[in-house]
Formats: C-alpha cells, structure tokens, sequence
C-alpha cells in the first residue's frame, strides 16, 4: 500500500540541508566535488517504512542499515560483533544475558531532542526500543524475536493490549543502570545474539516516538553511520554523514568515508541497468535478464571483456528458493488436494525435476541446484545431507504408487506464483519437465503482496516462495517445519508435523552443545523432512552486484547485507 502519493515530498533538516539540496543540483557551489563523494544506487521494490519494529523487506533493511546500530551487529564472516553493546556474557544455562554499553555511542542530531543535539544512548533505549517491538500498539512485524523467548514478554504484551496506557515492563528486560542491560530468556536459545543483529533489535530514542508518533517510520533517528536529509517517495532518498558516528577505522580516521548516499526508486530493471552503464549508479543488484548474455560468462560465474572494467561481488546466499506443498488439510488449501494427502505424488514431483538443467538454462549457472535439505550450503549448522535427484524413471514408479500409472486419472495441478520473469521461466521449465512423466500443471501469476497474502493464509496447495535467512544459524530455516510456527505465530506455511521433527528441533537449542552436534541433529531433521516432501527444492541462491570501477569497500554477503560505512570513491 503506497503511504503517499507519488508528487508528495518532504525534507527533514538535519545537520546541513544544503548538502542534500546540491547532489543533484547544476551550478550549486561545490555540488561536483560533493557528487564525487556520494554513493549512488536503485532500489526497485521502493521504500514503504523506516521504522525499525516494521521493517520486513529487503529496501528498507538495507536503507535503515545506513542510519540505526543495535547491541550487537555481524563481522564479515557473521559472527556476532559490539556495536552499541561493548561486550556481553552470558550464564552458564545460556539463559541470562548481560551487555555492557558503550559510553560513546550518540543518538543522530535531530530536532526531537533539546537544542537538537543527539544524547548518549543508555540501557533505558535499550528496553524502551525492546518493549516498543513488543507493544501491541506498535503492530511491529517482529514480535517473534522477544515473544516466548524472553521472560514477561507475553505477560507484557497481554496487559499491553488490556491497556494501552498501562505502565509496565518485561521482566526478563532489567535496567541495572545506565550503562548495564540485561535480558533474561524462558529457555536458551544459542542463536539469539544473531537475532539481535536484525532490525528489530535497533535502538531508538523514546524522544523521537514521541515527537514524531506515527509518522516515525519517515523521521528515523538512529546511530548509525548515516542520517536522513530528503525522501522524495517514488523518486530517491537522500542519506548524510552522521557527524556522531564513534566508530573509527585502524587508522583512527572516523567513518563513514563517504558525504552522503542517494537512493533511487526505478522500477524498470533495463533503465536500472543503462543508467548503471552511464556512471549514474555506482552498484546494481540485479542484471536484467536481456542483457545477462551480454554481462555474464557463459558458466555466470565471471564478466565478459566486455565488462571486465566493472567490479563483480558474488557469494552463496542463506537463501532456499521452493515450491511449498500444503499439506495440511484442515486448512483452505489443503482441503480437498491429493498434494496434501499423497506422499508419493510429492515425492515423483521433486524427483521429476531437472534442478541442475534449470540452474544451467534457465539461471544461467547464477544459483547452485537444490539437491540437499532445505538449509542452505555455507550456513552455520549445515549438514550435508543428499536431497532429491533427477530420476525421471523413479518419479514415474512414484507416480504408479501413487495411483496415477503414467499420469492417468490425475487431475491438472496448479502453480501459482508471483509475477517476475525469473520464477515465470523457472515454472514454465518445471512445467516442460513434469509434462516428461505425466504431470500436467497449468501456471497461475498474481502481484507478489496477494501471493504472500495467501500463501500464508493456507490457501494455496501449491506455490512458488523462497527464504532467505533472518540470521546465520541453520535453526532459521528447520523452525519452517516446527509445527508451533504455522501462520501467524511462524513461517511453516506448508503446515508440516511430525513429533520426531519437533523433539529434534527443540534438542538442537541445548546451550552446551556444540555447532557439530547441532549440525548432526539437523540432519536428522531434514532426513525425515525430505522424506515427507512438503516442499520441492529449486536451488540456492547466489548473490551478484556490480560496482563501478571507481568503488572501493564495497562487499556482499550471504545474508544480502549493505553496510556503506567503509565505502569509497576515487576520481578516475
């Protein structure tokens, strides 16, 4: 749902408007040298919020990562690192955490404090930004991350929505003074600290909700490296330099290196790409699929001569792409479908698919087939285990056990899936494939937000998604089978369960153990997962950006991650 009509703009003051006003500007005194310094890029799916507690999508994760830092962030190889948090223990039952703050972390400038100067942050942000996720009156999309894991989250939440003026607080959220928070869990949870590094574990300053109220989500005030000077909706936003940024790098210098970040809203991925071209961006994320020949290798793996002059960025991501099967029958979409009640028909499904054939054609060697268990090779806790082959021979003995001898008497399938060119060729080379051994299956597209809407509201039997991982730690992707989580409370959208399952994924949780132990009862998991088939693997996903030959300090990572705070750019 757009918030604004496309001609409304607004710009926020902060630090020196000027700076803003002249990135684009002709003939704006210093606007050359200050363009030489700032960041371009595009964001195609535009920018709805940049309110911590709602952000959910990929837009306005990465622009809030510019502006807000929590307790603890992720180091290049996504390991959990300080950031407003100086360093943390935690007790020997993994379920009492103590995070000393930092002394010199400062909220951005803004006019919601005293005289605009930005304060230090303390461990009441931190609680007052914790509960604000949880509050009921927030709507945050992230309530999962607190609720059933921290102590009187529920307990809060209850009386929260009894009352919303009532004064209360999270028990297991404890204040000691202003440098000092601790969070006590019901339960360990070894993968918490990673969940921490999400969005909605930024920290915010009860100043700004409260001079800004609703409309926070466009006056985002945070810690991080940026801040926001201009949002234009549907056409840019406009990033500065956060003059009480701490963070400095080996050398002492103080980051960011760069002025400021422009962002653009384009959502034609062929202009995306000639404006690329023209030096009018310094990275893209997507190549669109005209011109990919024309960029990529033939393996996708490295540039043509063409090309060479640009920077290419790629890396395996925690990311699963899949067609769900429902099979639950008690909801919508499972009432009624052999796909819910017939294992071995989603069984000659997943062995009918030609997944490296797909990844070579269609993808164009830009991904890795789906013949493991759906976690994602590279994330921490990975087993290995082998998943579905091409066999097209087995599939059609399936298909024989399954009632339907060559297809006879089985009805058409439907796919649906939303619209996007790359799923539609993907769909319709599965569709050619299942045709080979007598599954018929008509495709089905609709805008991705009725996709979304429902597929998890159980009403599709059959449908095209992915997932990409919230934090690195292979319990993201094992709790879509954990049959607590079905929508709304989780994400296990094909409304799979299975006891052994449930007993394995609570196991894997235990504080002492380690992460081959946890690996080893993950396996087990996706074994017994595989075998039920409720979902037919496609592959995983590789990450690419190109970047401009001027752009240094550029980096991606598997969890499509943008962080601009040890970026450059050098005049060529």
């Amino acid at each position: 749902m757009k918030l604004f009509r496309q001609s409304q703009f607004f710009v926020i003051v902060i630090g020196t408007l000027a700076l803003a006003a002249c990135l684009f500007a002709a003939g704006c005194g210093g606007s050359e040298e200050l363009a030489s310094n700032t960041f371009y890029y595009n964001e195609p799916d535009g920018l709805n919020t940049l309110d911590p507690a709602r952000i959910g999508a990929r837009a306005p994760w990465q622009i809030g990562g510019q502006i807000y830092r929590g307790l603890v962030g992720l180091d290049s190889a996504l390991r959990p690192t300080p950031e407003i948090a100086s360093s943390w223990t935690v007790s020997d039952d993994g379920r009492r955490w103590t995070f000393k703050l930092r002394r010199d972390v400062f909220f951005a400038d803004d006019a919601c404090f005293a005289g605009g100067k930005g304060r230090a942050v303390t461990a009441d942000d931190v609680r007052f930004s914790f509960e604000r996720i949880l509050d009921p009156m927030t709507s945050s999309t992230g309530v999962w991350v607190f609720s059933g894991k921290v102590k009187g989250a529920t307990e809060f939440i209850e009386a929260r929505a009894k009352d919303s003026n009532a004064v209360v607080h999270v028990t297991g959220f404890e204040v000691v003074d202003d440098s000092t928070f601790v969070i006590e869990l019901i339960d360990p949870f070894p993968p918490f600290l990673s969940i921490l590094s999400m969005p909605y574990g930024y920290i915010v300053p009860r100043e700004a909700i409260a001079k800004y109220g609703a409309d926070f989500f466009r006056h985002p005030v945070g810690t991080g490296p940026f801040k926001l000077a201009e949002w234009s909706v549907d056409q840019r936003i406009v990033l500065v330099r956060n003059d009480r940024f701490a963070q400095k790098d080996a050398q002492g210098m103080k980051l960011p290196y760069l002025d400021s970040v422009v962002v653009s809203f384009l959502k034609e991925s062929k202009t995306e790409f000639l404006e690329f071209k023209e030096g009018r961006f310094d990275a893209i994320a997507t190549v669109d699929p005209a011109f990919s020949d024309e960029v990529f290798s033939t393996d996708g793996t490295s540039l043509t001569p063409g090309y060479s002059e640009y920077h290419l960025h790629a890396t395996p991501a925690m990311s699963v792409v899949y067609y769900g099967l429902l099979i639950d029958s008690s909801r919508p979409g499972g009432a009624g479908s052999i796909l819910a009640t017939n294992r071995q028909l989603r069984r000659a499904i997943n062995y009918a698919v030609d997944r490296e054939s797909i990844v070579r054609y269609v993808l164009k060697g830009r991904a890795s087939p789906g013949v493991h268990g759906p976690i994602p090779p590279g994330t921490p806790g990975y087993s290995g285990v082998e998943g579905y082959t091409f066999n097209r021979e087995l599939a059609r003995r399936l298909l024989d056990s399954a009632g339907y001898p060559n297809g006879k008497g089985l009805p058409e399938l439907t796919l649906q899936i939303s619209q996007n060119d790359r799923s539609a060729a993907v769909a319709e080379a599965l569709q050619d494939q299942l045709k080979t051994v007598g599954i018929r299956m008509q495709l089905k597209q609709v805008t991705f937000p009725q996709h979304r809407e429902m597929y998890l509201g159980g009403r599709l039997p059959f449908w095209g998604t992915s997932w990409l991982a919230d934090y690195p730690d292979a319990e993201n992707f094992l709790s879509l089978f954990y049959s607590q989580f079905t929508p709304p409370s989780g994400n296990n959208t094909t409304g799979f369960s299975n006891a052994r399952v449930d007993s394995l994924y609570r196991a894997t949780l235990g504080p002492s153990l380690t992460i081959e132990q946890r690996s080893a009862m993950y396996g087990q998991a996706e074994r017994i997962i595989l075998d039920e088939a409720p979902w037919v693997i496609l592959y995983y996903s590789v990450i690419q950006r190109l970047t401009q030959p001027s752009v240094s300090g550029y980096s991606v990572d598997p969890l499509d991650r943008l962080d601009l705070t040890r970026v450059r750019k050098k005049s060529i």
